[in-house]
């Protein structure tokens, strides 16, 4: 057998065995980065649901249709601090050092990361393009009926309930069965743009001949209309007025595409759909060009961690971890600054969302190629050696100013 083929053999052997490193990290950082995300919108609605009633199930629904918005933050970063953590381990291990004696290279060392990174990469102009915007409007369509269609034809004391989706209604008082009300309160904003206030002494709910619908009836109360030029107009009533019919069954919600956000990727690249004609051109190429960006980034993030990782072998994990992190939150927001600059047409959202790109691609192969060259000195070692410093420091005041005070409090 000949070295080449032997080296070949034990090169595939490696790339193995690194994806095996890989993969405990990854597998455990995308779950609880997921969970976190979701966590604080899931208390959020579950706090609307209690004030509101809304129907638990609806709750659930929209937590699994927010799965594809908050999965496409999490890859990147578990990706990320996957390959740092399984670089690091080798590196504290000292199985670095025995595949540096093997004759391979960083970059050999790299190539299963690269070659994951560039299948995620492709994975999330899926992601991004596809499965996201869907999701977004269900998500839209199921807050909507949560909002508006949890109405039970009832109308509980003290509480806020939606009437469709232009008017609310409360009651100082009411019924057994949230029919009879007393003390009502109605606000409602039609389609001209003008808003009616009602106030009542007594109000009911009664069906109309086809129980398709609920109609509001009120007695001895007052109305004051605002139009939409700003003038106002009041008006009392004494005997029973019907204030409107409310539809037991809501209406369906719109349709797709009415901003960038729930439009496809090829929807963008032909400029919009039918529901989304009037979203300007900037937003669609800002947005277009933004998910591109995204999904080419997840490589360079493989990249950018091997050399991390090896920085972390010599300093603690954490220190490049926080600037891992750092770097990662700096390079995301000036992604969401060229888009939002491309967004109100500031500038071409086309070199406001790729200069940062590639900034942080020169960066991530500069970088790389460094370690590459010198595997022993990692481009990170000396500011994360500053860092640990500052750290000693901060922690040998904070251990002094503790003394002092121990002292005066015995």
């Amino acid at each position: 057998m000949s070295a080449k083929r032997y080296h070949g053999g034990q090169a595939r052997r490696l790339d193995r065995y690194l994806l095996a490193q890989l993969q405990g990290p990854l597998l455990a950082a995308l779950p609880v980065l997921l969970l976190a995300l979701l966590l604080e919108r899931l208390l959020r609605l579950f706090d609307v649901a209690a004030r509101t009633g809304g129907p638990i199930e609806l709750v659930l629904g929209m937590v699994v249709n927010l799965g594809p918005h908050y999965l496409g933050l999490a890859i990147p970063a578990a990706f990320f601090a996957a390959v740092y953590v399984a670089v690091a381990k080798l590196g504290e291990a000292h199985e670095l050092d025995a595949i540096w004696g093997t004759g391979l290279s960083l970059s050999r060392l790299a190539r299963p990361f690269l070659v994951l990174g560039i299948v995620l990469g492709i994975g999330g102009i899926g992601l991004y393009g596809y499965a996201q915007p869907y999701t977004r409007y269900t998500y839209r369509a199921l807050y909507d009926a949560f909002i508006h269609a949890r109405w039970n034809a009832t109308v509980p004391a003290g509480v806020f309930t939606h009437l469709g989706r232009d008017a609310v209604v409360t009651a100082d008082r009411a019924s057994g069965d949230g029919r009879t009300l007393e003390k009502v309160f109605v606000f409602q904003r039609r389609g001209d743009g003008s808003e009616i206030v009602t106030t009542a002494e007594h109000g009911h709910l009664e069906p109309t001949a086809d129980r398709q619908q609920l109609r509001l009836v009120l007695e001895g109360g007052e109305q004051l209309t605002t139009l939409p030029d700003g003038r106002t107009r009041s008006s009392r009533f004494t005997d029973a007025t019907t204030l409107r019919d409310v539809a037991l069954i809501l209406p369906p919600f719109r349709e797709r595409g009415a901003d960038e956000r729930e439009l496809t990727m090829d929807e963008l690249w032909r400029g919009g759909s039918a529901a989304g004609a009037g979203i300007a051109p900037s937003r669609l190429r800002s947005e277009l060009h933004g998910r591109l960006a995204r999904a080419a980034s997840l490589p360079l993030l493989g990249l950018l961690a091997v050399p991390m990782g090896l920085a972390a072998k010599r300093a603690r994990r954490w220190h490049g971890a926080a600037l891992g992190a750092l770097i990662l939150v700096l390079y995301q927001h000036a992604l969401q600054l060229g888009e939002s600059l491309g967004d109100v047409g500031k500038v071409d959202p086309r070199p406001a969302i790729w200069g940062p790109f590639l900034l942080f691609a020169i960066f991530t192969l500069l970088v790389f190629r460094r370690a590459n060259r010198h595997p022993s000195e990692g481009p990170f070692d000396a500011a994360l050696d500053r860092v640990e410093t500052v750290a000693r420091v901060i922690g040998g005041l904070a251990r002094a100013w503790r003394r002092p005070a121990a002292k005066a409090a015995e």
